[in-house]
């Protein structure tokens, strides 16, 4: 199961980028252009590759550019639990990834109902 970036941040990101290197290439300034290129390359990576990557005998935490962080072993999704918009180890008790706001919340849920239930207070 694959965990995705937000779709409308990553759509807004790649559509800022192409405009603001379009109107970059009409003036002499190019650090429109740098900052419009990797604004639109960041949109398309996102749209290419997930935050994060659940298997059955591990979570990977991944940047844009597809390439491993973090990695946690886990033996079943009891090893997993989600506290609020944070995703937890169970076995280490460290903070995999927040999953909030920047992630594709359909993904977010479909993970959530596969999990345990949260811890109580």
């Amino acid at each position: 199961m694959n965990v995705r970036h937000a779709r409308p941040l990553a759509i807004t990101a790649l559509v800022v980028g192409v405009l603001l290197l379009a109107v970059s290439l009409l003036s002499p300034q190019p650090t429109g252009m740098f900052a419009g290129s990797v604004l639109a390359l960041l949109g398309i990576l996102q749209l290419a590759n997930p935050m994060l990557r659940v298997d059955a005998g591990e979570v990977r935490v991944c940047n844009p550019l597809g390439m491993t962080i973090k990695r946690f072993d886990v033996s079943s999704p009891a090893d997993l639990t989600m506290d609020g918009k944070v995703l937890q180890h169970v076995p280490s008790g460290k903070k995999i990834a927040r999953i909030g706001f920047g992630a594709d919340q359909e993904d977010v849920a479909a993970l959530r109902s596969q999990l345990q239930p949260e811890p109580t207070g």
